[in-house]
């Protein structure tokens, strides 16, 4: 297995000095120090079991070491760190019991908002929708990850919005932070890249066309896609990971509960 790439003041990646951009309060610096770890982390630009150090990040940052360390207690606190006292800080492997966890939320949550969304929507939502999907294909055509995952993102907070429930969305940001990390390193392939993409088409097909059940299952079997990019990521680093999930048991599609009121005629 080959030894976690060494990050130094100069492999990091590029930052704007905190101290220039909120240069008055120490806390301010430790929030904006942990957002950019945090960010790099998730991203996979700080892989799993990458060594860590305070003063390469202050050193990058532009800012002591103490917001640093207020970070970093902060992070391993959400299980993206591993603190060794006496031998170092690293970034943690993907917790695979929190992917399933996260997994598991999203469908839940998200089957039953495209459902209510496919009965719900109108026609500004279906082109806005549509317009989403143009930059997508824009960004897989340039093989640009961090568009699309925003883009990504994007998508399914307005569909969860239409479903009516627009503020479920932030139960969804706090659970999926080691789904994000499958995500990020999935989409390094383009193929998988295209393939998320023509997943999201069926989604927003069947939403327009005001087919709940269809939507639903179309959701659920993208939420599952990520099972796929660990099993793909795990045959090359399987050092990434830590932990066995359990597979879903069975397709949204075959619960009925998931049918909302039917559509109305705008």
């Amino acid at each position: 297995m080959p030894a976690p790439r060494r990050l130094t003041a100069d492999t990091l990646p590029a930052a704007t000095p905190v101290a220039a951009a909120a240069p008055a309060a120490r806390r301010g610096a430790a929030g904006a120090a942990y957002e950019w770890l945090r960010s790099a982390i998730l991203s996979g630009a700080l892989p799993p079991l990458a060594p860590l150090s305070e003063n390469e990040v202050a050193a990058r940052l532009g800012v002591s070491r103490t917001p640093v360390r207020e970070a970093i207690i902060r992070l391993e606190g959400e299980g993206l760190l591993v603190v060794r006292p006496q031998v170092g800080t690293t970034v943690a492997p993907i917790d695979l019991d929190a992917v399933a966890d996260g997994q598991f939320l999203r469908e839940a949550v998200e089957c039953r908002a495209v459902a209510l969304a496919a009965a719900r929507g109108g026609p500004a939502d279906a082109r806005d929708l549509r317009a989403n999907l143009r930059e997508q294909a824009r960004a897989v055509a340039r093989n640009d990850q961090a568009a699309f995952i925003a883009l990504d993102d994007r998508m399914h907070q307005q569909l969860v919005a239409m479903g009516g429930r627009p503020n479920v969305w932030h139960a969804v940001e706090d659970v999926k932070a080691q789904l994000d990390r499958v995500r990020f390193l999935s989409l390094e392939d383009p193929h998988w890249l295209a393939s998320i993409h023509a997943q999201h088409e069926a989604i927003v097909r069947h939403v327009i066309a005001g087919d709940a059940d269809a939507a639903a299952s179309a959701m659920s079997r993208h939420l599952r896609a990520v099972f796929a990019s660990v099993d793909a990521i795990a045959r090359g680093r399987p050092e990434y990971f830590r932990g066995v999930p359990a597979l879903p048991e069975r397709p949204a599609a075959t619960r009925r509960t998931l049918r909302p009121p039917t559509r109305r005629t705008p």
